[in-house]
């Protein structure tokens, strides 16, 4: 579980570790270290917490620690003094630190905003009963989905209009997620998936300033907007309202009405604010929750199921639908040598290479990493034959591709069979096939840790080579991108930035068409720090690929988040492609790389961001 510290940094929510007995805070994560005025966690390291969390000097009269398991969430609220807040918690047992002994974990969602516009709505708008009840449905529900989709038909039928929806933002994509549509009229939530946000440069202007979109005739935007005209015309809108949902000041997604009585737009618009708030949280609540499941049931690494959704998926069986069973069991060879001797990064390119090469074959099937050397492959829609013959191209890929380092073991069962046996079945076999592996190295005089090697001069001797150098290079690769990508936009570090060119460093962007000696490239990074000065780097996506054999090329796509002139959170997107060369001291050097970015909602105009000019 301390592997998922990492992940709990970056979430939005307090959470905490704690010893049962003892109650010594054992981690509290950085929204956690902020909340109660610490600055890392040395600070708190060693204390109760009971004495952090809640200023006291003697264990909580509330404290639930028998009520909590490891099997589910035990959900409860309860304000805090200290945080001046009211919070929706969730706590489970859970091993931290992977040696059995269970400890409790907590999940603090900060849900004061939420308590007090619910109590303030209460208060002052008691003759909005429609608006009350959708709101007491929302947080009512146990079921996300339903509470929102029960809230879009009560509020499209008091609005007297034809359809309710929610789109989600995704990166520079929306989903229609959400509809409810009147009888008669055609539901559009099939046809609106993947959308460009593009799409809705003009309403972004107005959602990234927390504003609504009024549509009171549409034939107005025939002249002024006729691409927009025309999308909207296509679904049979006349008139609509739509209203940004927003989370942490950046636009996640909007709530809209489409054809809603254009005499009472205004009070549809209020209401409408009303709501967003609620839809936002339960949205983010849901979100909140995928997340916790990903990450119970994902590799973080390769992105296989993990071992708790191996044990998931086989007590009780999946259902046999009528085929019978294709099971095979994969281990990679020489993990520890190269985690040993070139680094866990190294290591890892390894496992992610090796699942990406499963999935090319069986991507349909279910794709387990059940340690830290294997994976199981669980198929049960082929038949025999084909399973097989899938089996045995794998069994290839692996010889051929990847040095002969995965022992597989690959078995079949009829329907009706058990699947535990047949997964032992497989391991007995991959372990046969491992045995006949060291069978071969001990015939040819060579023992494991000298056979997987990654120096040039050693690898050119074996004869199965390229695919493992390929594996540390491409590690070391992505390291210094991710580095300098870091240095560059976080830290704006340019002196240390700078380390990474020689002399033969060149510097190229879209918006001035020069190239640039290391001398121009770092008196224009400066600038470039100045100019850039507060933007957070969000998203962070990154695409490597080898285009010769000593030359590779690096994409990162990314958001930036920074604050306009008038404070508000302008989001943007940012590409980034460089060009690495391995330099014969075995060195690599950057002598190329090039920037774009533009704003969501300027799409054809120029960005705000913009860059200092180049003397």
């Amino acid at each position: 579980m301390k592997n998922l510290a990492v992940e709990f940094d970056g979430l939005n929510e307090l959470i905490y570790v704690s010893d049962r007995e003892s109650y010594e805070l054992l981690y509290l994560n950085k929204c956690g270290l902020q909340v109660f005025g610490y600055d890392n966690f040395e600070q708190v390291k060693g204390k109760k917490c009971y004495e952090v969390l809640q200023g006291r000097t003697e264990p909580c009269d509330f404290c639930n620690n028998d009520l909590l398991t490891e099997d589910s969430y035990y959900e409860w609220e309860r304000d805090n003094e200290i945080a001046d807040g009211h919070f929706l918690l969730k706590d489970k047992l859970v091993d931290w630190d992977g040696n059995g002994r269970l400890v409790r974990l907590e999940i603090a969602l900060d849900v004061t905003k939420s308590t007090r516009e619910k109590k303030k709505l209460q208060e002052t708008l008691d003759r909005e009963q429609e608006v009350l009840e959708c709101i007491r449905m929302m947080h009512s529900s146990v079921d996300v989905d339903v509470a929102i989709q029960n809230t879009l038909k009560v509020m499209g039928e008091y609005l007297y209009s034809e359809r309710t929806y929610i789109f989600e933002i995704y990166g520079s994509l929306m989903d229609n997620t959400y509809e409810w549509c009147a009888p008669g009229v055609e539901p559009q939530i099939n046809n609106l998936k993947d959308v460009p946000v593009s799409d809705i440069r003009r309403w972004m202007t107005y959602f990234e300033k927390g504003e609504s979109v009024i549509i009171k005739d549409l034939e107005e935007l025939k002249e002024s907007d006729p691409r927009e005209y025309e999308k909207l015309h296509l679904q049979n809108i006349h008139s609509l309202v739509t209203v940004p949902l927003i989370e942490n000041d950046a636009v996640m997604g909007f709530f809209g009405v489409d054809n809603p009585p254009v005499q009472d737009l205004e009070n549809t618009t209020a209401i409408l604010n009303i709501l967003a708030y609620f839809f936002q949280t339960l949205i983010s609540r849901n979100r909140m929750a995928d997340r916790l499941q990903q990450l119970s049931f994902t590799d973080g690494l390769t992105g296989a199921m993990n071992r708790n959704a191996f044990i998931r998926d086989i007590t009780p069986p999946l259902p046999d639908k009528g085929y019978g069973w294709g099971v095979i069991f994969v281990d990679v060879n020489g993990l520890k040598e190269t985690n040993d001797q070139y680094g866990h990064v190294a290591g890892d390119e390894l496992l992610i290479r090796t699942y990406q090469k499963i999935s090319s074959v069986f991507g349909n099937a279910s794709r387990y990493r059940t340690g830290g050397d294997e994976f199981v492959i669980l198929c049960q829609d082929l038949g025999q034959e084909e399973f097989l013959e899938k089996a045995a191209q794998l069994k290839c890929i692996f010889r051929e591709e990847n040095g002969d380092i995965a022992a597989v073991g690959v078995n079949w069962t009829q329907k009706g069979n058990s699947l535990q046996q047949a997964i032992n079945e497989a391991e007995n076999l991959m372990y046969q096939d491992k045995k006949n592996f060291y069978s071969v190295l001990e015939a040819s005089g060579e023992e494991e840790p000298e056979r997987i090697r990654f120096k040039t001069d050693e690898l050119q001797k074996e004869p199965l080579q390229g695919n493992t150098l390929d594996i540390l290079e491409e590690a070391q690769i992505k390291q210094v991108s991710q580095e300098m990508l870091h240095l560059y936009f976080e830290k704006q570090d340019v002196g240390r930035l700078l380390r990474y060119m020689d002399e033969s460093f060149v510097w190229a962007d879209e918006e001035h068409p020069r190239v640039y000696g290391r001398k121009e490239a770092e008196g224009y990074f400066i600038r470039m720090a100045d100019a850039m000065a507060g933007c957070m780097i969000r998203n962070l996506e990154q695409y490597t690929r080898k285009l010769s054999e000593d030359t590779w090329l690096c994409c990162n796509w990314c958001y930036l988040d920074r604050f306009d002139r008038l404070g508000h959170l302008v989001r943007r997107p940012f590409n980034d492609s460089m060009i690495f060369k391995k330099k014969k001291s075995g060195e690599f050097s950057c002598y190329f790389s090039h920037v774009s970015r533009k704003s969501l909602s300027e799409m054809d105009e120029k960005s705000e961001i913009k860059d200092p000019e180049v003397n």
